[in-house]
């Protein structure tokens, strides 16, 4: 649609808002609405009344991994109250956590998995998403809503605890490598729990990042999301190492100089995210270089387990390259 400007007064210039529009977000004279200005564009958002948004999902026949998928994009979405339903004649479901996991590689290292109800399945998903909670529940159904506000503020905070996290994975792992602490199921699964720790914060920063329409979000909200994603997929690559590390019988402290040289990357990564600055992009630069100069002269080990955790160290460093791509980019 098209607006003719008005001049009124001296310097000021105005135009006029499509009545259908005011109308549908209830905006009236004196209200006051948020102005983006994005590449010689400007946004206008209404007042933040985005309303009670409900949904329904059937997890009939669905395995884990599809379940979560569903629950994460209601999550994400922002909806206020979803309804879950299930197939009440089934008695015995997966664990919500750690589902390839436990069909490969807690069975090879000698774990059951063991089954839990309908309702305790789904109460294993709802703890794993910061403000919901199951309110009501009956024979083949269960409700879950929202239980607090979101707000720019949780946001900030919860990215921060993003990064603290992967760090605290970091040194969970050096720590691990400088004992050659192997052949353990329950390094695995330690690992595994700071991952989903994670998952939390990030899915909570995306259901944020959806829900809040102001001018601190929209300029940089597919930056941001993207930016979330890959510190995903980064820290779901600590997974993988803990399970080489459960079934490594060989030694595995030749690896901590490399492990420390990519934390030492990431932190470079996490400093400029919040503090921006050229020299700090050309260090990190000089630190990327040096990283592929060493991977191409490393000699690989006996250990097949040890070389495993070498390319996944090698995935942490080229997805915290991609980071900072994204990072550059927000300052234009």
């Amino acid at each position: 649609m098209k607006r003719r400007i008005i001049k009124q007064g001296h310097n000021t210039l105005t135009i006029t808002l499509p009545s259908e529009w005011t109308k549908k977000l209830h905006l009236e004279a004196g209200d006051e609405v948020d102005i983006v200005e994005t590449n010689g564009a400007l946004a206008i958002n209404g007042k933040q009344h985005n309303g009670f948004k409900s949904t329904s999902i059937d997890i009939t026949g669905l395995s884990i991994p599809m379940i979560w998928r569903f629950f994460q994009g209601a999550y994400r979405e922002g909806f206020d109250e979803v309804k879950v339903i299930y197939d009440k004649n089934k008695k015995d479901f997966d664990s919500a956590y750690n589902f390839y996991a436990s069909q490969f590689a807690y069975i090879r290292l000698g774990e059951k998995p063991g089954k839990r109800t309908a309702l305790d399945m789904i109460n294993e998903f709802v703890n794993r998403f910061i403000g919901w909670a199951i309110i009501d529940n009956g024979e083949n159904y269960c409700i879950i809503r929202e239980m607090g506000e979101s707000s720019s503020k949780e946001f900030e905070n919860s990215l921060r605890r993003i990064f603290l996290l992967i760090l605290e994975l970091f040194d969970e792992l050096i720590k691990l490598l400088k004992n050659n602490q192997v052949g353990n199921i329950n390094i695995c699964k330690e690992l595994h729990t700071l991952d989903i720790n994670i998952d939390r914060f990030i899915d909570y920063c995306c259901r944020i990042n959806n829900k809040i329409n102001d001018s601190t979000f929209q300029k940089n909200k597919p930056l941001i999301f993207s930016t979330l994603f890959l510190l995903e997929l980064l820290g779901d690559e600590f997974k993988y190492i803990g399970n080489h590390l459960s079934h490594s019988k060989g030694k595995v402290d030749n690896l901590l100089e490399f492990a420390e040289t990519i934390k030492k990357h990431f932190e470079m990564y996490y400093h400029l995210f919040y503090k921006f600055d050229k020299q700090g992009v050309i260090n990190f630069g000089e630190n990327d270089y040096k990283i592929y100069n060493d991977h191409f002269e490393r000699k690989e080990s006996k250990n097949k387990d040890a070389n495993s955790i070498v390319k996944h160290l090698m995935q942490i460093s080229k997805l915290t390259f991609c980071l900072m791509e994204l990072r550059i980019e927000m300052e234009y």
